[in-house]
């Protein structure tokens, strides 16, 4: 059983509050488009984050390395996507 920790929901939202997210489009193998996203605090959910952007933009992608990355051009759905879960997005 783990133990539970009040300040760690509370520290988790500031850095979802504070980090600044960068979302781009970039051409990679076969020349087929695909979206990276950086900047995500040390301590993000990666895995969980990729997964409801995945399944809400029905698309495969992985998260690791600090980014994650989507099959296909989702620049702006991935955007709105982050918005709604509370994280800042940069302009491109």
């Amino acid at each position: 059983m783990q133990d539970y920790d009040p300040l760690r929901e509370v520290t988790q939202e500031l850095d979802r509050e504070e980090a600044v997210l960068s979302v781009r489009v970039e051409r990679r193998r076969y020349n087929k488009p695909t979206t990276v996203i950086t900047g995500f605090p040390k301590d993000a959910d990666l895995h969980g984050i990729a997964k409801q952007l995945k399944t809400s933009l029905a698309t495969g992608g992985t998260g690791k390395d600090g980014e994650i990355v989507l099959l296909g051009d989702h620049g702006r759905r991935a955007r709105e996507k982050l918005e709604t879960l509370g994280y800042h997005v940069a302009e491109a």
